[in-house]
C-alpha cells in the first residue's frame, strides 16, 4: 500500500498528545511520539520510526513507529525496526568508516593526493574561477585533492542539484550525464569517477566546503586499493562483523516486501507516491531484486533501523560492538572529534549561497559536527561534538558522545529539506535527555 493517512492538516506537533491508532512504542517519551503522530496524522509523512540508544547498552533505550498502511509485525518487526529503507547519503558514513580503517592500517594517508591511487586524477582537474555569463576562466589548482578533502567535501567536486545554479561546472556534470539521481546509477563506479575527473573543480581544493560526489570517489578509491568491489568491501569490513544482515546496495527478492514505499513532497505540503514522478522515475524500483549498475558510496545503500543502530552503537562505543572491533578508539576520535573545515569555519559560511541546515555546525571526517549548539537548528541542548548526517528521503542519525546517546529517524519522503521534522525531533530527544528531565 502506498496511500498516506487521510488527514491533511497538521496541528502543532508540540501539543498533540493522543497516540496515532497505528502507533507502536517501547517506552518512548510522549513528546517524541506526539511529534511523529502529528506529522503522520497530518498526511505529511506516510509513516516514521525513531530509535534511541545509549552507550554500552546492547538494546535500544526506546523505539517508536507510527503510520505505514502495511505494518505486519512478522514482516517489519514489532516496532518497525526490520523495515527496509533507502538511506541514500547515510551511506557516506559507512564508506568513511572503511576509509578510516585503511588509514588506521597505514594503507592510506589522509593527506596523500588521490592521484597517487587514482589514474583518473593524475591529470589534475582545473579550477573554474569565473562562471558567470561570459566565457569561463580556469586556473591550475593550488594543491591536489587529498583523501581528507574528499572526506570533508572540500575537494572542489560538487553535486549538480546544489548552488550555484547553472554554473559552468554543473553544466559539465549535465553533459557528462552525472547530474541527476537516475543518471548517476547508470554508470559503474569506475565510469562515474572518470566523468567526475573530466569536469573542472568548483574551487581550489581545501579552501571551501561543497557537499558533493566526493564520497563516491572514496568508494572507488577503496575498490582500487583493495582490489575488490565496494559491496564486498562494506560487507566484509562492516556489515558481517556487526551483524547488519539487511544492509546492502540491493534488496534480495525475498526481502522486497519489507521495503517501505518512497514518497515525494508536493506543493501544499502533501505527499504522493514517488512512482511515476518524472524526477524520480527509477527510484521506487532501483535495487529491488537486482543490483544497480552503480554501487554508490555516496548514496546507494538500503538498510533497516535495527541494522543502522548497530553501526551507530559501534561508533558510540568507540569502534566496537558485541565483540566486533571495527576501528580503534583513537581512530574514531580522530574521525569525529573535531571540525575539519578550513580555519575552523562552520559549513554554512563556506557553502556557496549558504545552507541554513548547517548553521552552527562544521564537518568532521564522517558528517556534520556541532560547533555552536545555540546556533544549530534543534541543537540548543546538544553537546559540542555531536555528529551525524541524513539521507535524501529524510532519514537521519545523530550521536552525542558527551551524553552517550545516539538516535535515528527513518521515513521515505523526498527531498530531505521538505519538512522541519529532523531539527524538531532533535530538540525533543535532547529535551528528554537533559538533566532537568531526569
Amino acid at each position: 500500500q502506498t496511500s498516506p493517512p487521510s488527514r491533511k492538516k497538521i496541528a502543532d506537533p508540540g501539543h498533540i498528545v493522543l497516540a496515532h491508532p497505528q502507533s507502536k512504542m517501547m517506552a518512548a517519551p510522549k513528546e517524541v511520539s506526539s511529534l511523529l503522530d502529528a506529522y503522520v496524522g497530518g498526511g505529511q509523512l506516510p509513516g516514521a520510526y525513531v530509535g534511541v540508544i545509549e552507550k554500552g547498552k546492547m538494546n535500544a533505550k526506546y523505539q517508536y513507529t507510527v503510520g505505514w498502511e502495511a505494518n505486519d509485525e512478522k514482516v517489519y518487526g514489532k516496532f518497525g525496526e526490520k523495515a527496509i529503507y533507502r538511506i541514500f547519503s547515510m551511506t557516506k558514513a559507512v564508506v568513511s568508516v572503511c576509509v578510516m580503517k585503511l588509514v588506521e592500517e597505514k594503507m592510506l594517508n589522509l593527506d596523500s593526493p588521490i592521484s597517487k591511487y587514482l589514474n583518473e586524477f593524475k591529470k589534475h582537474p582545473k579550477v573554474c574561477v569565473a562562471q558567470g555569463g561570459g566565457e569561463p576562466k580556469f586556473e591550475e589548482p593550488r594543491r591536489e585533492i587529498t583523501v581528507r578533502h574528499l572526506l570533508t567535501h572540500t575537494s572542489g567536486i560538487s553535486y549538480a542539484f546544489l548552488p550555484p545554479a547553472g554554473c559552468y561546472v554543473h553544466k559539465c556534470y549535465v553533459e557528462k550525464k552525472i547530474a541527476s539521481l537516475d543518471e548517476l546509477f547508470h554508470h559503474t563506479n569506475a565510469e562515474l569517477v572518470k566523468r567526475i575527473a573530466e569536469c573542472p573543480l568548483l574551487f581550489h581544493p581545501g579552501e571551501h566546503y561543497q557537499y558533493s560526489l566526493s564520497t563516491d570517489v572514496l568508494g572507488y578509491l577503496l575498490e582500487v586499493i583493495l582490489g575488490k568491489k565496494l559491496p564486498d568491501i562494506l560487507r566484509e569490513m562492516v556489515f558481517e562483523p556487526l551483524g547488519m544482515d539487511d544492509t546492502g546496495f540491493f534488496v534480495p527478492k525475498e526481502k522486497v516486501p519489507r521495503v517501505r514505499p518512497a514518497y515525494v513532497m508536493k506543493l501544499g505540503f502533501t505527499i504522493s507516491p514517488v512512482k511515476g514522478h518524472p524526477s524520480f522515475a527509477e527510484t521506487e524500483t532501483r535495487g529491488l531484486g537486482k543490483a544497480p549498475v552503480l554501487s554508490s558510496g555516496g548514496g546507494g545503500l538500503f538498510s533497516t533501523a535495527e541494522d543502522y543502530l548497530k553501526f551507530m552503537a559501534m561508533l558510540l562505543n568507540e569502534g566496537s560492538f558485541k565483540g566486533a572491533a571495527i576501528l580503534k578508539a583513537e581512530t574514531v576520535k580522530l574521525m569525529v572529534g573535531k571540525n575539519q573545515l578550513p580555519k575552523g569555519s562552520v559549513a554554512e559560511s563556506l557553502f556557496p549561497g549558504g545552507y541554513p541546515a548547517l548553521t552552527g555546525k562544521g564537518w568532521c571526517l564522517l558528517g556534520t559536527v556541532v560547533t555552536e549548539p545555540s546556533k544549530a537548528s534543534g541543537c540548543s541542548q546538544a553537546s559540542i561534538g555531536e555528529y551525524g548526517w541524513g539521507g535524501y528521503a529524510s532519514t537521519y542519525f545523530q550521536i552525542d558522545p558527551v551524553k552517550g546517546i545516539g538516535y535515528i529517524f527513518m521515513t521515505q519522503v523526498m527531498p530531505s529539506s521538505s519538512l522541519p521534522i529532523r531539527p524538531q525531533l532533535t530538540h525533543m530527544i535532547h529535551s528528554c535527555h537533559s538533566p532537568a528531565s531526569k
